[in-house]
């Protein structure tokens, strides 16, 4: 006879869907009698294949429904509250929204002692300084002295921010000691998609605003910002990504090796449509 599988911790879970599906599973193996209706009648709801509408994402759970899912899933107490803001966080559409939704979350698994390193990813994504101290560690000459990075940034960051960033940076395995100071990792950040996409959204949201900062405080020679507006034909939007993806490829090639490199520059790339199409 096989083992048991243990009931699924909402607790671990970064798409409450997900959860419910994998609820499902283990409640179906565990009592055979249990369905989607059975679930309905359990929560109250109206509805006899609601829980399914909901898994395979065609509902989404309002605060009303949301509290009869949680009682009928016996959450409570910090779980009850965890699973009402992976819920919202899940639906969101609104970065703003998602960032304090996922903020919650994170509140919430430290209150559990589940903080692990995602309040540490979550720093490092909500803060540009973060990645740019990473890369600046690679440059010829680096220090990893607080003051002399602040004075290379231009006095953009404080000497307490460098400090912050390399204390963060060694939590993530990003950068690791030497007998030297310090030096870049392969380590990548892994995480799931749901956070993944959130991270990677408010980081280029900062870059976005940088962008706009160096337009502003540079002058022509140390910056190059430019645009253009052309009428296309939607299939060769895909094209255009597959251009632009090149070019990436190209400028990452250019990169100096460890050690080597004496600045760091930041390079945003842009596109988007401003005529509805399906492309």
């Amino acid at each position: 006879m096989s083992e048991a599988k243990p009931a699924p911790e909402v607790l671990h879970y970064s798409n409450y869907r997900t959860f419910l599906q994998d609820y499902y599973e283990y409640k179906k193996a565990e009592q055979p009698i249990f369905s989607h209706r059975y679930f309905a009648q359990k929560a109250g709801l109206s509805s006899p294949n609601y829980l399914k509408l909901v898994m395979d994402g065609k509902r989404n759970l309002t605060k009303k429904t949301l509290l009869k899912f949680a009682a009928a899933l016996g959450l409570k107490g910090t779980r009850s509250e965890f699973f009402e803001n992976l819920v919202f966080f899940n639906q969101s559409t609104s970065l703003p929204e998602r960032n304090i939704y996922y903020g919650n979350i994170l509140r919430v698994r430290a209150k559990a002692g589940l903080r692990k390193l995602d309040d540490a990813q979550f720093q490092l994504f909500s803060d540009w300084r973060h990645i740019v101290v990473r890369e600046l560690a690679a440059a010829k000459g680096f220090r990893p002295d607080a003051r002399w990075i602040a004075k290379k940034l231009g006095k953009v960051i404080s000497e307490k921010e460098a400090e912050e960033s390399l204390k963060l940076l060694s939590i993530l395995g990003l950068l690791k000691k030497t007998a030297n100071g310090f030096m870049q990792t392969d380590i990548n950040i892994t995480t799931s998609d749901e956070v993944r996409s959130l991270l990677v959204k408010n980081y280029h949201h900062q870059m976005i605003r940088m962008g706009a900062t160096a337009l502003d405080n540079l002058p022509a020679s140390q910056r190059d910002i430019s645009s253009i507006t052309i009428p296309i034909h939607p299939k060769d939007f895909p094209k255009i990504k597959e251009q632009i993806q090149l070019m990436r490829k190209e400028l990452l090639n250019m990169s100096a090796e460890q050690g080597a490199g004496e600045d760091v520059i930041q390079v945003n790339i842009q596109l988007f449509p401003l005529t509805g199409f399906s492309g």
